[in-house]
């Protein structure tokens, strides 16, 4: 500043005075700049061209797929299929050959109602552990949820060759015979699983369900509930009680028991299916239709749904709502004896409009899928004697 050096004179040094009153003020402003990191960044390093802003946000970490799996099976473990299957995924990205993600992925696609879906990473934890009787009969079971029963055959078979004492093989392989009505097969299985695992949830409900299928709802209700005792948070076995309570008419109860099912798992529109069909059987056809209407609303492929809703219209003689729906259910439906049935309804319709050779097509299309459907073997009878030559 263009001081020159002089003898100090008696008196104050205002130049000391004013140099110290500047550094103070200074560390005032500064100081608090480190004490506080909030009051502002700090300046950059010395030598450094960078501006705080331009500083790059560290990456985050990402969690090893050990630890992304335990996060999956933790959702499993609470029921929460969707959420578990997303992190399944998730794992299997980060590391395509670890074969329990594959297995847990599929078991939550099956759950979730998504059997079709679950068979090809059933089919990858198989193939990744080809002598493993827990994976094999993981993909009978997807196998047997998405219709194919002969495929749910082999598979269940293949797991108990591999270890005779794996209890859901027993059980898959009994499921597997009970849909395709082998009920003395089906009974020597199950057996062999509860022998094994009495108390095992899987097992339970196949056990249920084989005496569902021998029409013993009695028996089958006293099995769901011990299976749901033991597995609360698994919707489906909610699901599977308020079937065999609404077979015993015991509608109250069934539909608490859906409601179960919806409050564990509301992406499964079976829940609400449910709900609608007892509604149905009790002739509250206006809850009916809302709670169909509600199911299709969360899933528009659910081919029961439509058919049910259909019915609903059709008994009310409101043909013209029914027609569309049941012609969708017949678009979706993999059951042929439930496409029997509506196709059989459809007929009817056309009968009813006298669109003569549609009807006839729908009946004989009927009987094709339903032999013994007696509704079909009347409508082309009351064809035979109505419509034109």
């Amino acid at each position: 500043m263009g001081y020159t050096y002089r003898r100090r004179r008696s008196g104050p040094n205002w130049g000391l005075l004013i140099s110290l009153v500047l550094v103070a003020g200074a560390a005032a402003y500064f100081v608090p700049q480190y004490l506080n990191p909030q009051a502002g960044p700090p300046p950059p390093p010395l030598g450094s061209d960078a501006s705080p802003a331009a500083a790059a946000a560290p990456s985050p970490v990402p969690t090893p797929p050990a630890v992304r799996l335990a996060e999956a099976d933790q959702q499993m473990a609470a029921g929460h299929w969707s959420a578990a299957a997303v992190m399944y995924a998730d794992v299997t990205r980060a590391a395509p050959n670890m074969v329990a993600a594959h297995a847990g992925w599929a078991r939550a696609l099956v759950y979730a109602n998504k059997p079709a879906d679950a068979i090809e990473h059933a089919q990858k934890a198989v193939d990744l552990e080809p002598k493993s009787a827990e994976y094999q009969a993981l993909l009978a079971l997807a196998f047997d949820w998405s219709g194919n029963s002969d495929r749910a055959l082999t598979s269940a078979r293949r797991a108990t060759e591999l270890d005779g004492k794996l209890a859901e093989g027993w059980a898959y392989l009994a499921e597997a015979h009970a849909d395709k009505f082998r009920l003395r097969e089906a009974t020597d299985a199950v057996n062999r699983a509860a022998s094994l695992a009495p108390e095992n949830p899987e097992v339970l409900r196949v056990q249920a369900y084989v005496a569902e299928t021998n029409a013993d709802y009695a028996a089958a209700v006293d099995l769901y509930r011990r299976a749901v005792d033991k597995a609360p948070e698994r919707s489906y076995l909610h699901l599977s009680l308020g079937h065999a309570l609404r077979a015993l008419k015991q509608y109250d109860q069934a539909i608490q028991a859906y409601q179960a099912a919806a409050d564990l798992n509301l992406e499964d529109a079976r829940a609400e299916g449910g709900m609608g069909a007892a509604f149905y059987a009790m002739e509250e056809y206006d809850s009916a239709q809302s709670h169909l209407e509600r199911a299709l609303e969360v899933d528009p492929n659910y081919a029961t749904g439509w058919g049910q809703l259909g019915w609903v219209f059709y008994v009310q003689k409101q043909y013209d709502k029914a027609q569309p729906d049941f012609e969708k259910a017949v678009a979706l439906e993999k059951d042929p004896v439930r496409n029997a049935e509506y196709r059989h309804a459809l007929g009817w319709i056309y009968l009813n409009a006298k669109q003569y050779p549609k009807a006839k097509e729908e009946f004989t299309r009927a009987l094709e899928e339903n032999p013994d459907l007696q509704g079909a073997k009347d409508g082309l009878q009351v064809l035979a004697t109505t419509s034109p030559r």
